[in-house]
């Protein structure tokens, strides 16, 4: 059985399908004068402060919603604002910082589609032509996750790129399943960067989120054409994967062992071979383990209480590599920093920026 257990656990990383599900239920969902509201589980994601998007059915609901109270039987939730149908109980459900899903949503009324050389969308905002900053989302989510963070670079003068990973869903992606956690999409970064140059950059920032974290840090260490770019922001990256399937397998109550025993299958597995994956030797491409030997300053913003990747490789990580910056965001969920203080993020983010 855990033998089973070892190979779907490694295609469930590795071949990647449309489908997302969350880890809990919407309980109950009321309204009172006109105003809605839910009723979620109470767990360490529920009670993770600030507004955040609520997704269910496979993210196709979406909604905005703010904590405003604890009850016996879980954590009420205002609803601010829906982009979907309206929540009904439902198994399924997850907790997000994206807070809108397309530029529109964030008053970005100035912007483009562009198609990248690898044939993947991308959204660009023209500002100084010069100066640019390029977004790369996590796993398994889209570029609505990081549009939460133009208008601060906005309003600091970049232009901007959010990009498409290949594994995305069309029309964005290429809807492609096969993932190799970052070892071979970081050249999905060094296209954007050829496009920014071409678009007249001489300055490029790269904030990357989750797994995009793991892709900029594998584009600084491999690249051949990271000359324009002066630093790098990180926000709950994924820096080690071994570490983070040992996270997850002891959520999952699974053994540290059955974690190796999956990096290894990554590693020998014919079956992967078979399908056109690499040889994927998880410790070679670690940024918790391996220096990427780049000298542009690096911020890492992360949180203890991440709940998805080991916060830890974070702080080893910064013990590497000598310009990495680290900022703790104590309580905060993944990918949900900014979200549980907005003012001390962007403070952050700001006075890293007026450094370069």
């Amino acid at each position: 059985m855990r033998y089973i257990a070892r190979y779907v656990a490694l295609f469930r990383l590795l071949w990647l399908t449309s489908r997302v599900k969350g880890e809990f239920s919407i309980l109950k969902v009321i309204e009172d004068e006109g105003q809605k509201f839910v009723l979620l589980p109470d767990n360490e994601d529920t009670r993770a402060p600030g507004i955040q998007s609520l997704f269910w059915n496979s993210r196709r609901g979406h909604c905005v919603v703010e904590p405003v109270q604890t009850a016996e039987d879980g954590r009420w939730f205002k609803v601010l604002k829906s982009f979907s149908d309206d929540p009904k109980p439902t198994r399924g459900a997850w907790l997000s910082g994206w807070l809108g899903e397309r530029p529109e949503d964030f008053g970005i009324l100035e912007h483009e589609e562009v198609l990248l050389e690898n044939g993947t969308l991308a959204w660009q905002t023209i500002n100084n032509p010069s100066s640019w900053l390029i977004h790369v989302h996590g796993r398994k989510t889209l570029m609505g996750e990081t549009l939460r963070n133009f208008k601060i670079f906005s309003d600091l003068g970049f232009s901007q790129l959010t990009i498409s990973h290949e594994t995305d869903k069309k029309p964005f992606g290429l809807g492609k399943h096969k993932s190799t956690m970052g070892f071979t999409e970081w050249t999905q970064v060094e296209r954007a960067v050829q496009h920014a140059r071409a678009k007249g950059a001489q300055r490029v920032v790269l904030f990357g989120w989750s797994l995009g974290g793991m892709m900029v840090g594998r584009f600084l260490s491999q690249s051949a054409h990271k000359d324009i770019v002066i630093a790098a922001i990180f926000d709950s990256p994924m820096f080690d994967l071994r570490n983070t399937l040992r996270f997850q397998a002891k959520l999952a109550n699974y053994d540290r062992k059955f974690a190796d025993e999956v990096c290894s299958l990554m590693e020998h597995s014919f079956a992967l071979k078979l399908m056109g994956y690499p040889k994927l030797a998880v410790d070679d491409f670690s940024l918790g383990i391996n220096s990427i030997n780049t000298h542009i300053p690096m911020l890492v913003l992360y949180s203890t209480n991440d709940g998805y990747v080991e916060a830890n490789d974070a702080l080893s990580f910064s013990q590497m590599n000598a310009t990495a910056v680290l900022v703790e965001f104590p309580g905060a969920r993944h990918c949900r920093l900014k979200n549980s203080d907005l003012s001390r993020y962007e403070s952050v983010v700001k006075d890293f920026i007026s450094t370069l």
